[in-house]
């Protein structure tokens, strides 16, 4: 027999399933250690947000937030695409794949190591010590943090979806731990710029090598040292990884923009405006993620593929009109969350609330996965190049001209235009 519980929910699987046309039982439970890792992660972030706010000067979180932001843009030298690969490879069966392209990936990651150096040396010169000591601890520790992350694109093609869950909560907690304490510490130590930068990004590094170390051996041991490899996924992840070089610069260029036109302060203001939609994309980004092994194996098909081609967009389409919900409910309560989470950052409320904006077509991202899986190397240069050369475009000349306005601005339109490029180029 079942209960009353049982059969609301049945109700509402079936409802959900006739309105979105998928299997909303697979996004689920698929998806359900992923969310309460996506939510712990969000908690761990607004709390550490919350002390940042409260400990330190706008100056110094706006100079940190540089300081991630250049490594962030020369991260194409970890080959981060790579992970879409492993993911396609692990979930075909291609376990041998994550051994070799991991590899690849790490050693790749030592050119951050000297663009760090490079940028060091640069600002020594110009005598901003504070930028040289925080590059030159970034650059010791970035191979680990950015080329040993690669496990958790084998978990998902592998659809361990609570391995990686468990993985990610165990390391946000310690950073978050550790992170707060370097914060507190600098506030009632009474550090100045330099060493309270040098802090942060020494902590940051730390936090995040070590935990990367440890998963990454974790994960390689369970592998047979002969797995099979997947014929062309090093061509395969070579060509996203070339063609994700404008996308990377595009979501990380604004900070840099901001930093030299306006200075650290007004990066700070943008940073916190940007922060709570940001979260809500990445809790949203879930569901994409339990996708990928299911894409990994339709594009694998023809017939499957032309079948998720027909019925994929109204799909999105019904999804899309869930998350304007959110993104409007987002906007009514953004200014009293606010007052309440971030006073000292009141005036960032006005530009999150716009920003959120850039969420409103976030369903339809699925489509450039969807690109990348299917391996047509002419659909995912004109995919991965198109729209963030448009939103470079718009950023280098707004930002100038209307300051962080122009950033929100030139973020809200370039994603929009991205994820409508996607759906052209999905349905062809």
């Amino acid at each position: 027999m079942q209960s009353t519980y049982q059969k609301v929910a049945e109700t509402l699987f079936l409802k959900l399933n006739r309105f979105l046309g998928t299997d909303t039982r697979y996004l689920m439970r698929g998806s359900f250690w992923l969310v309460i890792g996506s939510m712990a992660g969000m908690l761990i972030g607004l709390l550490l947000s919350m002390t940042y706010a409260r400990y330190l000067p706008k100056e110094t979180y706006g100079s940190y937030r540089y300081v991630l932001s250049i490594i962030s843009l020369v991260g194409i030298f970890s080959l981060p695409s790579f992970g879409a690969t492993i993911t396609r490879s692990s979930a075909r069966g291609f376990d041998g794949t994550f051994r070799k392209l991991s590899r690849i990936m790490f050693f790749s990651s030592f050119g951050i190591s000297i663009v760090c150096v490079g940028a060091a040396t640069f600002f020594f010169f110009r005598d901003q010590k504070e930028l040289t000591l925080a590059l030159a601890i970034a650059a010791l520790f970035i191979p680990f943090v950015e080329g040993l992350g690669s496990w958790r694109a084998y978990l998902d093609g592998k659809k361990q979806f609570r391995n990686k869950s468990v993985y990610n909560i165990t390391t946000q907690i310690v950073y978050g731990l550790l992170m707060a304490a370097a914060v507190i510490s600098s506030y009632a130590l009474g550090f100045g710029l330099a060493l309270t930068l040098t802090l942060l990004v020494g902590t940051y590094m730390l936090t995040h090598a070590l935990p990367n170390v440890y998963f990454y051996f974790r994960t390689l041991r369970i592998i047979p040292p002969h797995a099979p490899e997947e014929p062309g996924s090093i061509r395969h992840a070579l060509h996203l990884s070339v063609s994700s070089v404008p996308a990377t610069f595009a979501t990380y260029i604004d900070g840099v923009l901001l930093y030299h036109f306006l200075g650290p302060s007004a990066l700070a203001i943008y940073s916190f405006a940007i922060l709570l939609p940001e979260q809500v994309k990445a809790l949203l980004a879930t569901y994409i993620n339990v996708s990928l092994p299911k894409l990994a194996t339709q594009t694998a098909d023809t017939n499957a593929q032309a079948l998720a081609k027909k019925t994929l967009p109204g799909k999105i389409l019904k999804a899309s009109l869930l998350s304007a919900v959110i993104i409007g409910g987002y906007i009514i309560v953004a200014p009293f969350a606010y007052q309440i989470l971030f006073p000292a950052y009141v005036e960032s409320a006005p530009y999150s609330q716009v920003f959120a904006l850039s969420l409103l077509l976030f369903p339809f991202s699925i489509f450039g996965p969807f690109i990348q899986m299917e391996g047509n190397v002419w659909k995912i240069y004109l995919e991965s190049v198109t729209g963030p050369f448009i939103q470079i475009i718009l950023l280098l000349i707004l930002i100038p001209q209307f300051g962080i306005w122009g950033a929100v601005g030139g973020r809200v339109i370039g994603r929009i235009l991205n994820v409508l490029l996607e759906f052209i180029i999905f349905i062809k």
